[in-house]
């Protein structure tokens, strides 16, 4: 049998593994991290009483908990933030409580303008809004 270069490890990278260590090792953490916007527990869903009706914040459109905890694990990160869209095309967007649990509260984006293009983009792409809804939104309609 004939020596080769090769480790065995890459299959054929001269003994240089194609994947990292920490690609191999932590697989799940990453694809975890990835989906939670680099956080490593999961998020909860925890509505504020400052955006229920007659609180002081902006509105919250989403009526149970069930439904809040739906939109944020199907949500789309810009760093902490977290953005989706309600059955009914209101744009919620979700902030961190800062809290032990890893707790979000929602309330209703008032100016669509200021979700990030990337978001807008996104949902689009994965079928959330329309074409018409994207342009709408970016020119900050409603």
């Amino acid at each position: 049998m004939a020596a080769t270069n090769d480790s065995g490890l890459g299959h054929g990278t001269h003994g240089s593994p194609q994947e990292t260590t920490e690609e191999i090792i932590y697989p799940i953490k990453a694809e975890t991290n990835e989906n939670t916007g680099g956080v490593d527990k999961a998020p909860i869903y925890d509505p504020s009483p400052k955006h229920d009706q007659g609180g002081w914040g902006s509105r919250n459109p989403i009526k149970t908990r069930e439904e809040g905890q739906k939109l944020l694990d199907a949500g789309y990160y810009d760093g902490k933030q977290v953005y989706n869209i309600t059955d009914e095309g209101i744009l919620v967007k979700f902030q961190p409580d800062n809290t032990p649990n890893n707790g979000y509260h929602s309330y209703e984006v008032s100016k669509p303008r200021d979700i990030p293009a990337g978001i807008l983009k996104r949902m689009l792409a994965e079928g959330k809004i329309s074409k018409a809804e994207y342009t709408k939104f970016r020119k900050g309609k409603k």
